[in-house]
């Protein structure tokens, strides 16, 4: 399936444009052929691959599978948890972002000379071994817990969703995509590097963020299709409709749009669509977002892909056969969500089966109350999770972000639509939400920032004041991260150990601190087991915390944390 990303493409067409300069596909081509030959000499194993820039990224997959590799993608870029999957893996490719492994950007651009590009541009591509069987990838999602949960992918899982996806949407040579999204992310992978190099389009290398980078991003490189997810389009709807002029297409995915967004983006001008599907599953269905000419009314049910049968079981449960699916998984394959099929073929999406749950013996939807958050005047997003509770076996926990709010005002608002019981005690006002790179919610950083859970690692303060602080940490047996990390011998992962001990106590001494910028110097000496006592210390420099998590006298890990000016 290899030929499928190159097919019948000019080795000087463009398929890169931004960052540090335009490339074609003879340099990608050339390029992965040098990263091919950097890989350290292992018979199999991972390469894990996390880059910024999507041109290196792209040479760093192609340059992986013609060495005959499976790539690793982590679900963020923190530094902790690059070092937890990189220890794991025979080989690292970035650009930057580490002090081990190979940085792509320096060695690319000194692997070959200008004047030898003549020569390698008449040279036949190299033979991409993709048969369909081949595993390629393996996509590490963040599940509840802190654990990665590996998700592996099939040149014809992969390759053949890709392919279908650049069909379905249309996708042309003259087509330039820009994403808001990671390459890392297997919605990224797809949408902003395979679809492309399969279609002849061209990727933009950079990922802005936020609304004037992402409008100064479409007119440098007359973008025409924006890949996104929900939580960055409520920023972007926000643009005046002249900033999207050329672009003719915005997909959005990782989540489902809501009404008011919806309602935003349909005046910007482009068809919005949006694609329902999981790691696990693949693209599942698409739908329209805006009601734009030629597409079904916006808020309509979902259209399956070509190629995948949805059905609805038990509960609604849904059940999928679809070509993106493991080949060893029963068909119809029981996924973890529910739906109500429609009339015309289509079906209506009614959130997760464990969506639902049960408080005091009432029953209540955390979406349908995120819903009626969102409802409420001023508010412009909103969370809710639930956790273990004595009293009820389950308690709500509710963020709401926008100005002015009153958290009594919006507890009263829910009161008027759902029992008292589920209701959350309280509604907790942020400036934003925490989200992974991928839009998605950071579950357990909004359980720190509404007062932890069950699973908490209690804190005893020791000495202290002002700048510094110290704290006694028991690490308790029972803990759930330990579970599957790994087995014979549980380790704390270097992501909870950061968001769940250092950045949790940080924020209750100093709540003035804002979202976590950056993360320096950061190192991982010695496995944290459980029933140890760690001590943790604090070190303020304004916007700056250093920390040391040690058990007697060893350090097990240290490093430094830049944060923004307000609350997270």
């Amino acid at each position: 399936m290899g030929e499928e990303l190159f097919a019948g493409a000019a080795r000087d067409r463009i398929v890169g444009v931004g960052g540090p300069g335009s490339r074609t596909l003879g340099d990608l081509l050339r390029d992965a052929a040098v990263v091919a030959r950097a890989l350290p000499a292992a018979a199999g194993g991972e390469v894990l691959l996390c880059c910024e820039d999507r041109y290196f990224f792209a040479a760093g997959l192609v340059g992986a599978w013609s060495a005959g590799r499976l790539v690793a993608l982590p679900p963020n870029a923190q530094p902790g948890t690059m070092r937890l999957l990189a220890a794991r893996a025979s080989g690292f490719l970035h650009d930057g972002a580490a002090s081990e492994g190979i940085d792509l950007s320096t060695l690319l651009d000194r692997a070959v000379a200008p004047a030898s590009l003549e020569n390698f541009a008449a040279a036949p591509p190299p033979l991409l071994d993709l048969a369909p069987a081949r595993h390629l990838v393996t996509v590490y999602t963040s599940g509840s817990t802190g654990q990665h949960q590996p998700c592996r992918k099939t040149a014809a899982q992969l390759l053949g969703e890709a392919a279908l996806q650049a069909r379905t949407f249309q996708i042309v040579p003259d087509d330039c995509i820009l994403a808001t999204v990671p390459a890392h992310h297997l919605y990224g992978l797809l949408f902003s590097v395979l679809v492309p190099l399969i279609a002849g389009a061209r990727f933009v290398r950079t990922t802005p963020l936020h609304g004037e980078a992402v409008a100064a991003a479409i007119r440098a490189h007359r973008a025409s299709v924006l890949v996104s997810v929900p939580a960055h389009l409520r920023s972007l709807a926000l643009l005046d409709a002249a900033e999207f002029r050329g672009v003719r297409l915005l997909v959005s995915s990782a989540g489902a749009l809501d009404a008011a967004t919806r309602e935003r983006i349909a005046h910007l001008g482009p068809d919005a669509c949006e694609i329902f599907g999981s790691s696990e599953t693949g693209g599942i269905a698409t739908r329209a977002a805006n009601g734009s000419p030629g597409r079904a009314r916006a808020g309509a049910g979902w259209t399956p892909l070509p190629g995948v049968r949805v059905e609805a079981g038990e509960g609604g449960q849904l059940l999928l056969d679809s070509p993106f699916l493991e080949a060893d998984l029963p068909r119809p394959h029981p996924c973890a969500d529910r739906i109500a099929l429609l009339q015309d073929g289509t079906f209506e999406h009614r959130g997760r089966l464990d969506d639902v749950i049960k408080i005091g013996g009432k029953r209540v939807s955390l979406s349908e109350v995120e819903l009626r958050l969102r409802e409420q005047l001023g508010v412009t997003d909103a969370a809710v999770i639930a956790v273990p509770s004595e009293r009820h076996g389950a308690e709500l926990r509710a963020a709401a972000v926008g100005e002015d709010l009153d958290p009594a005002a919006l507890r009263e608002a829910l009161l008027g639509h759902f029992d008292a019981t589920v209701v959350p005690r309280r509604v907790h006002v942020l400036a934003r939400l925490p989200l992974q790179e991928n839009g998605k919610l950071a579950r357990a950083r909004l359980l720190a920032l509404t007062g932890g859970g069950a699973y908490d690692l209690p804190a005893r303060p020791l000495d202290g004041e002002g700048d510094r602080r110290r704290f006694e940490i028991p690490v308790r047996a029972d803990l759930p991260w330990f579970r599957g990390h790994f087995e014979g011998a549980p380790v704390l992962a270097g992501v909870v150990q950061l968001e769940l001990i250092v950045v949790a106590q940080l924020r209750r001494v100093w709540p003035e601190l804002g979202a976590v910028l950056r993360v320096t110097r950061l190192k991982f000496r010695k496995p944290i087991r459980p029933e140890q006592t760690l001590v943790l210390e604090l070190t303020r420099d304004g916007a700056s915390v250093s920390f040391a998590l040690s058990r007697g006298d060893q350090v097990c890990s240290s490093g430094t944390l830049l944060l923004g000016v307000g609350p997270a």
